[in-house]
């Protein structure tokens, strides 16, 4: 299997497991509540509910929270590791691989979008390989931020152009955008 129709089923995968998670009346009627009392900071409540729903799940065979992953001090100076949000792998997969998430939320679109690039930018800057020995077969970032008015190609001409801005290569057929039903959010992935 070619590498790019690996990242795409993956994709897809991430997708679909995305929208059923936020498609569940609970996380519609948390995020609500979480709006209603004007809570901010809540992803790491987001992580663990996440993680929580994946392990109950079929298709998966396990999951990490906050991975650790050196960096590459040529590429990035800053750190010299990082911690991914959440990882896990498929069923019937390599015990070596995950898929990792870096989850992000924001009451400003614009900010959680800058958030999520700058993430994007971090794990480029990762070895392939965590401290543990895992791999990361995909890297995600997943986006929640209020709805407002924005329109679906309105907040992926708008990923497209941050990103071109910062020289990150994304494709508009790897960014999916869902209104989270009973809340007045929206979720991203890219």
């Amino acid at each position: 299997m070619s590498s790019r129709i690996k990242f795409k089923t993956d994709f897809s995968f991430v997708c679909d497991h995305v929208d059923e998670f936020f498609s569940r009346r609970t996380v519609g009627k948390a995020l609500s509540l979480i709006e209603e009392a004007g809570i901010s900071g809540w992803e790491k409540w987001w992580q663990v509910e996440f993680a929580a729903w994946l392990s109950d799940h079929d298709g998966i065979s396990e999951w990490t929270m906050e991975e650790v992953f050196l960096t590459d001090l040529r590429k990035n100076i800053a750190k010299n590791q990082i911690a991914l949000d959440l990882g896990f792998r498929m069923k019937g997969y390599s015990t070596k691989e995950m898929l990792f998430l870096e989850l992000k939320q924001n009451n400003d679109f614009a900010k959680c979008v800058a958030n999520m690039l700058s993430d994007t930018e971090k794990v480029f800057s990762a070895q392939k390989y965590s401290s543990t020995g895992l791999m990361i077969r995909s890297f995600f970032v997943v986006g929640v931020y209020p709805s407002g008015a924005l329109t679906k190609k309105t907040i992926h001409d708008y990923i497209l152009d941050r990103a071109d801005a910062r020289d990150i290569e994304i494709e508009r057929d790897v960014i999916w955008t869902k209104f989270i039903p009973g809340s007045p959010y929206n979720v991203t992935v890219f």
